[in-house]
């Protein structure tokens, strides 16, 4: 009995490091743009929404589909116009049920109802009728439809516009985005890797095209397939049961050592006329459970409190938010700085261990190898001079490779 809690927090420690890897799989494929995958990765563990702000052309859909694959799900995206209709987002009248039974109910299969994850471009630009209903879908999770609720699985809704429009009617609606987040074009020195990584984005999607490789134009001959950074569809995804065990998890999450501080920062924010709302304040709570979650933790340290720069309400206070965190003591520009001690370490390293004899495929095992390889280069990194730590994630990197090539020697 008394091991239990330990092997719970272990296993919840190891998910969280697995998530991890596959973010930062994500970060290789797009140049300036980590802030943007760890904003997502928050906003899906809190189930929380979250809107990007920033011109067309920065990758934000290319960016988003590549995180919901690590997620094995397909986001709903629409960009909206002030002349989309919400049939076109929830779905058409079922016209069969109407004629035959005078019933009025809306087919909502394939449409934002059922997503998990939606992304909506120029969010701002809906109608008053499409606004009103997102507003019951993202708060309670429901979608009316006649007499009847729907129940929707949606983990979050993601929003793009150019700005945040200065329209109090549009307030309580963008209120509800708890995350923000800016994107522009990247700097000069950095357009050389744009060009190299984008290229290599391309040339996987002419090669994979269904029109180019057995469509419209015949069948194609087949080729190798090209491992391509960020875009590697063989990857093994972060299954929707372990998420879910993960966003479970933030109840377990110690937030007594950030609860002062934190309340210094929203006095501070209220004395200088920041727009902070009282609900805004309770669901930052968490934001800094999700963050001391991805870092491994447990228990929220002063470095967590950094996500509050990302939960400005309105653009002109984003500096001042920033200004005021930081006066109290918080890292603003590492936010869930990673450094665990070499205990935490030792515990995923015996866990991995255990999984070992359990493990039955090779792209499990692959798995395994990235998870003790990201393991080696935060031990070197954090604690170098732990030689024995070292060794031993040296011994079970070797290990798992003999049973790679012993259980698949054909690969």
């Amino acid at each position: 009995m008394s091991n239990a809690t330990p092997t719970r927090h272990d296993r919840t420690r190891l998910l969280a490091r697995t998530f991890a890897t596959r973010l930062e799989e994500v970060k290789q494929g797009f140049v300036e743009r980590d802030e943007v995958v760890d904003l997502l990765a928050l906003a899906t563990l809190c189930r929380e929404h979250a809107l990007l702000i920033g011109p067309p052309g920065t990758a934000k859909t290319r960016l988003i589909e590549r995180y919901c694959r690590i997620l094995d799900t397909s986001p709903f995206t629409y960009l909206l116009t002030r002349f989309t209709e919400p049939a076109e987002l929830f779905g058409p009248i079922d016209l069969r049920k109407f004629q035959d039974q005078s019933v009025y109910e809306v087919n909502t299969s394939g449409m934002l109802p059922e997503a998990r994850i939606a992304f909506l471009d120029e969010v701002f630009q809906g109608s008053s009728a499409i606004l009103n209903t997102l507003l019951t879908l993202v708060n309670e999770r429901n979608f009316f439809t006649g007499s009847k609720t729907i129940h929707g699985r949606l983990i979050t809704l993601l929003g793009s516009s150019n700005e945040i429009p200065d329209d109090p009617v549009l307030a309580a609606f963008s209120d509800r985005f708890l995350f923000r987040c800016r994107l522009d074009y990247v700097a000069d020195d950095e357009v050389e890797e744009v060009l190299g990584l984008g290229w290599q984005a391309e040339q996987q999607q002419i090669r994979t095209d269904p029109a180019l490789v057995d469509g419209q134009f015949g069948k194609a001959p087949v080729k190798s397939p090209v491992k391509v950074a960020g875009t590697d569809r063989s990857q093994v995804a972060f299954p929707l049961a372990d998420l879910a065990v993960l966003q479970q998890a933030l109840a377990d999450i110690d937030l007594s050592a950030v609860r002062d501080p934190y309340a210094r920062i929203v006095r501070a924010l209220r004395a200088e006329g920041i727009a902070f709302s009282d609900r805004r304040a309770v669901k930052a709570q968490k934001a800094f459970a999700a963050s001391a979650l991805l870092a491994g933790r447990l228990r929220a340290e002063i470095s967590d409190l950094a996500v509050l720069t990302r939960l400005w309400t309105d653009p002109r206070d984003e500096q001042s938010l920033r200004r005021i965190v930081a006066d109290h003591g918080v890292p603003v520009d590492t936010p869930g700085r990673i450094l665990r001690d070499p205990y935490d370490l030792r515990i995923d390293l015996r866990e991995c261990r255990n999984r070992l004899a359990l493990l039955r495929t090779s792209d499990e095992i692959r798995e395994m190898l990235r998870l003790l390889g990201r393991l080696a280069a935060e031990a070197r990194r954090d604690h170098p001079a732990e030689q024995p730590l070292l060794k031993e994630i040296s011994q079970a990197q070797r290990e798992t490779l003999t049973k790679l090539r012993e259980d698949f020697p054909e690969e």
